[in-house]
C-alpha cells in the first residue's frame, strides 16, 4: 500500500469529473492514515521517504511541464486540488524534525513555487485557493517540536518567506475582488483570510524564526506579511469578526501574539487603524466565546502594560530607551487623543466582573488593573455609580467592597502586584453577588455602567 497510493489502486485519488471536488476531502484522511504507517519503520531512511512520494512526485512534475508551458486547464487545477490535499495529511502526520525536514526538502524550493502560481491564477475559487492554504498553514504547525531545525538549517526562515508570499498574494489578490454579497462573502473572501490569519499565528507563536534578523538584513517578508494582515483585516466589518466563529478564533489569537511580541508594529500603526483594532478588541471583551474573550483580555493587558511602563519611565529617558520611548509616546498620544477607548474597556470588563457569569475571572483581572491604575478617575466614578445606585442600606457594603478590592494593591504592574488584586477581585465579586441578590436594580445598574 505504501508503494502504490495512485489512482490505478485506489480510484478517489484520480481527477475524473466524475469526482466532485467535495469529495477530495477523503484523501487528506488517507493520507494520514498511510502517513502514520510510513512514520512506524521509517527513522531517517530518506530513500524510503522518496519512495513513498514517488507518486506525488510524478503528479507535480506534470503539473509543473504544463505550467511552463503556459498551458492552462480545468485537470491541472483539480489536479492541484488534489495533491494539496494528500500533502496536508501527510504534514499532519509527520510529528518529528526529520520526518518534517524530508517533507520540506522535497517540497523546497521545487514545488512549493508551484502552489505559489495556483493562488496567483485561481485566487477567486475557493475549490482551490482554501486547500493550498490549508497546507501552508499545516506546514507553519509547530506541533511537536517539529520544525525547531538545526541551528546551522535556515529552514525556519525560507519556510516563513514562502508563507509571507503566498499571504501577500492571497491578501492582495482577493481585496481586488471589491465588494461581495452575504451569501458570497464568507466562502469567497472571510474564509481564505482566517487561514491566513491561523498560518500566520502560527509562525509568529511557533519559535522558529527569529524575526528580528529581517530588519537586521533588509528582508522585507516580516514587513509585507503584516502590511498584508492589516490590508485584509480594514476589509471586515467589527461585526462579521465576531459573527463567523472561525474568522474570530483566528484573529483574535493572532492579535494576541502581536501585542505579546511585537508591540512595536502595533505602536506604528496610523491611527485610525489602531483605532479598529482596539475596537475589535473592545467588541471581543463581550463574547460567550471563552476563547475569543480571552485572547481580548490578554491582547488589552499587552497595550497596557505597555502604555503603563512608558509612562512610568517619562522622566528616564537613556539615549539606548529612545527608540522605545518614541514608540510609546506615539501610543500615549494616541490615547489621549482618544480617552474614550480604554474608559470603555474598563467599563465592560467591571460590568462582566459584576453583573455577569465571569468564566475567565483570572484573564479579566489582568488587564483590569492596568486600566484602574492608568484611568483612576474614571474608575472613581464607576464606583460611586455602581453605589449610589443602590439602596441606602447596600451603600456602604458595596463602599467597603470596592476599598478591599484595592487594599494592599501598590502602583505597578509587578507580577506579585498583579496575583494580589487578582486575589481581592475573586473576594470582591463574591461580595457584592451577595450585597445584590436581594436586590432587583442590578440589571439597570449594569446598563449605567455600561452607558
Amino acid at each position: 500500500m505504501l508503494k502504490n497510493h495512485t489512482s490505478e489502486h485506489f480510484p478517489f485519488l484520480g481527477i475524473s469529473d466524475s469526482h466532485s471536488l467535495g469529495d477530495f476531502r477523503c484523501r487528506t484522511t488517507f493520507y494520514t492514515a498511510l502517513t502514520r504507517l510510513l512514520m512506524v519503520d521509517l527513522g531517517e531512511d530518506e530513500d524510503e521517504f522518496e519512495n513513498f512520494m514517488l507518486p506525488l512526485t510524478v503528479s507535480f512534475e506534470t503539473v509543473l511541464q504544463i505550467f511552463n508551458n503556459n498551458f492552462k486547464q480545468e485537470d491541472v487545477k483539480r489536479m492541484l486540488i488534489g495533491l494539496a490535499r494528500d500533502l496536508r495529511g501527510i504534514a499532519f502526520a509527520l510529528n518529528t524534525k526529520t520526518s518534517y525536514t524530508m517533507l520540506f526538502d522535497w517540497m523546497y524550493p521545487t514545488y512549493l513555487p508551484i502552489l505559489q502560481r495556483a493562488i496567483e491564477q485561481w485566487y477567486g475559487e475557493p475549490a482551490c485557493t482554501t486547500p493550498i492554504l490549508k497546507l501552508m498553514a499545516e506546514l507553519m504547525q509547530n506541533r511537536s517540536q517539529r520544525l525547531n531545525f538545526d541551528v546551522s538549517s535556515p529552514n525556519g526562515i525560507l519556510l516563513f518567506r514562502e508563507a509571507s508570499k503566498m499571504i501577500c498574494t492571497y491578501g492582495n489578490q482577493i481585496l481586488s475582488l471589491g465588494s461581495l454579497s452575504k451569501d458570497q462573502i464568507y466562502p469567497m473572501k472571510l474564509k481564505g483570510i482566517s487561514i491566513c490569519y491561523s498560518a500566520l499565528k502560527s509562525a509568529l507563536c511557533g519559535n522558529y524564526v527569529s524575526f528580528g534578523v529581517f530588519k537586521l538584513y533588509g528582508d522585507n517578508h516580516f514587513d509585507n506579511v503584516l502590511q498584508a494582515f492589516v490590508k485584509m483585516l480594514l476589509s471586515v466589518s467589527h461585526s462579521d469578526l465576531l459573527q463567523y466563529r472561525k474568522l474570530s478564533q483566528s484573529y483574535y489569537p493572532l492579535l494576541e501574539c502581536l501585542t505579546q511580541d511585537h508591540m512595536s508594529f502595533i505602536t506604528n500603526l496610523e491611527p485610525p487603524v489602531l483605532l479598529y483594532v482596539l475596537t475589535s478588541i473592545s467588541e471581543g471583551l463581550t463574547t460567550l466565546d471563552t476563547v475569543v474573550s480571552s485572547s481580548c483580555c490578554t491582547s488589552l493587558d499587552c497595550v497596557v502594560t505597555y502604555l503603563f511602563k512608558h509612562i512610568a519611565k517619562e522622566g528616564k529617558k537613556p539615549l539606548r530607551c529612545r527608540e522605545t520611548t518614541q514608540a510609546g509616546q506615539r501610543l500615549l498620544h494616541f490615547m489621549q487623543q482618544n480617552p474614550d477607548v480604554l474608559q470603555q474597556m474598563m467599563s465592560v470588563l467591571m460590568n462582566t466582573i459584576v453583573f455577569e457569569d465571569c468564566r475567565n475571572q483570572w484573564s479579566v483581572s489582568r488587564p483590569l488593573l492596568g486600566l484602574i491604575l492608568l484611568h483612576e478617575k474614571h474608575f472613581s466614578e464607576l464606583r460611586a455609580g455602581l453605589i449610589s445606585s443602590q439602596p441606602l442600606p447596600k451603600q456602604e457594603v458595596l463602599a467597603q467592597c470596592f476599598r478591599n478590592l484595592m487594599e494592599g494593591v501598590e502602583q505597578s504592574l509587578s507580577v506579585k502586584n498583579r496575583d494580589r488584586f487578582t486575589q481581592n477581585l475573586s473576594v470582591f465579586r463574591r461580595d457584592v453577588a451577595e450585597a445584590l441578590r436581594s436586590d432587583g436594580s442590578a440589571e439597570s445598574c449594569s446598563l449605567d455602567m455600561m452607558s
